[in-house]
């Protein structure tokens, strides 16, 4: 369950929404936790208790050797804005990580159970 009682990180990444392994949407993060997030899209083929996949971005102007990192998520409510959305992120270390992410700081290079991939 999406746990809309920790401390939630405003946020404007942009992300790419897939279903079924085709993207369908595109979108931003506009706020999250370790745990959840918040998808403001005008996509409207998303069902609750469905899982997508999301391309998260990353900002182009930081330095890094990342481009994006993809992280399964379940959607958990739906409204005319966008979805909420609870993240399947394996590790804690993980999750800090993504948090991180949210918060504007720099995307390490390497990550445990994201799937990433770098600039080539």
């Amino acid at each position: 369950m999406e746990h809309r009682c920790t401390e939630r990180y405003s946020s404007d990444l942009k992300i790419i929404i897939y279903k079924h392994d085709l993207p369908i949407a595109i979108g931003r993060i506009k706020d999250g936790s370790r745990w959840g997030i918040f998808v403001e899209t005008d996509c409207a083929n998303v069902e609750c208790e469905r899982p997508l996949t999301l391309e998260v971005l990353l900002d182009r102007k930081r330095p890094s050797k990342l481009k994006h990192i993809e992280v399964k998520a379940m959607v958990i409510y739906k409204t005319a804005r966008g979805f909420g959305a609870e993240l399947d992120i394996e590790t804690l270390e993980d999750a800090n990580l993504f948090v991180d992410m949210l918060r504007g700081q720099e995307a390490p290079h390497e990550l445990q159970s994201f799937a990433y991939a770098a600039n080539g």
